[in-house]
């Protein structure tokens, strides 16, 4: 099973060549900032099993050390995945398929948004989740 994402002005086009098995919203001040809202959620996928179909030359890199690799669109500024030194994700919202997993935790609770209210029983973490 193929998963397919894209930006907002449909530059950008990636697959996914797995079924992913974790998704999780993330409420760090970066993913804040990122998104201009209170949280992002994502998939977490294998680097070996993710593509860049369309679109190679529009995307943007933003590192930070110590921190994950944010990839955006260039052209309409849409975050589209991320990628660290053991890990890589893909925005939810990026995704034109449905991944067949729902979110499983919240993490980095401990520096949400004042304004932010938790509204469900997933697990919460105030930093990192201890999920394997």
């Amino acid at each position: 099973m193929a998963l397919h994402g894209r930006c907002l002005c449909e530059g950008v086009k990636f697959e996914v060549d797995e079924a992913p098995t974790m998704m999780g919203t993330c409420h760090c001040t970066r993913c804040q900032r990122q998104t201009g809202s209170a949280a992002s959620t994502a998939i977490v996928i294998d680097p070996g099993k993710f593509s860049v179909t369309q679109g190679e030359e529009l995307i943007k890199e933003y590192a930070e050390e110590g921190f994950t690799s944010r990839y955006f669109c260039g052209n309409c500024g849409s975050f589209l995945y991320g990628r660290g030194e053991n890990m890589m994700y893909a925005a939810a919202g990026a995704l034109a398929d449905d991944p067949g997993v729902r979110p499983q935790f919240h993490m980095f609770v401990g520096s949400k948004a004042p304004w932010d209210e938790i509204h469900d029983e997933l697990p919460q973490f105030p930093e990192y989740p201890e999920i394997s």
